[in-house]
């Protein structure tokens, strides 16, 4: 039942959705995979462990045994993993011996989950890699991003009738942290130019994590989502050739107490 509501608060709380050509959604194509439109492409996650991997096929174009690429270190070591439902498509129509739409950065999320007494909390963050799909090269690059995503704790208020009665029968402080990635403007790098945001929100409109929420006398103009304008932010990711990764336009706050659970 926590996990339910976690989710359900982590879907209120979301962004905008990603909206462009470069960002390309992945749709339900049968068997737990991944597609694109048109089932051009195809992902999906198999095995367990030190043994997963990264299944990539092209149904539509005759290979629909595909190939397993083992995940790398940082993403098989993870207990909870899921893909990213979008790709990003790099532009390497420029690069000799590569045809356009060839290489994408595709996205994992990892997750933590805690459990406390009467709550939980769950913390995930986004990897992107590089992913070349030509069939004849067709395997991982570098991580270029590791990003706070999204995250949804859930912490026990109310220990006593009292408790209940005094918060209005809101027992629960409720965390939430969600993030988006849009393209953004385009800066020459050799990957694109990303705009990272995100939205943070507390309920009821009192609680703040980290500080004595005990005790607390509710009113009904409390029983509401208030907004951390600290930690709803935007950032422009760009991709440093120095470093292979890719590296906010100026530092993110410290927004730990929502996205450690």
């Amino acid at each position: 039942m926590i996990a339910i509501i976690l989710l359900a608060l982590a879907a209120q709380a979301a962004p905008d959705a990603p909206s462009d050509d470069r960002i390309v959604m992945l749709s339900p194509g049968g068997d737990g995979a991944l597609c694109v439109a048109g089932r051009g492409l195809c992902l999906s996650l198999t095995g367990d462990g030190d043994a997963r991997a990264l299944h990539v096929a092209a149904p539509v174009s005759g290979d629909a045994a595909g190939t397993d690429l083992p995940l790398p270190a940082p993403l098989a070591a993870a207990p909870d993993i899921a893909l990213w439902h979008h790709l990003i498509a790099v532009p390497r129509d420029d690069v000799a011996g590569q045809a356009a739409g060839s290489e994408y950065l595709a996205g994992f999320v990892t997750t933590e989950r805690t459990g406390y007494s009467g709550g939980g909390g769950t913390g995930g963050r986004l990897h992107l890699f590089r992913l070349t799909t030509a069939p004849d090269a067709i395997g991982f690059g570098s991580e270029v991003l590791d990003v706070v995503w999204d995250s949804s704790l859930i912490i026990r208020a109310c220990f006593s009738e009292r408790d209940a009665k005094d918060r209005l029968g809101a027992c629960h402080d409720e965390y939430r942290f969600i993030a988006t990635l849009n393209p953004a403007p385009g800066d020459g790098a050799e990957l694109p130019a990303l705009l990272y945001r995100s939205v943070a929100t507390a309920y009821p409109q009192t609680a703040r994590r980290g500080e004595d929420n005990s005790g607390q006398k509710l009113t009904k103009a409390d029983l509401s989502d208030w907004r951390d304008f600290d930690c709803s932010y935007e950032r422009v990711l760009h991709y440093n050739p120095a470093t292979a990764r890719y590296e906010m336009d100026r530092p993110a706050p410290d927004c730990s107490a929502y996205t450690t659970p």
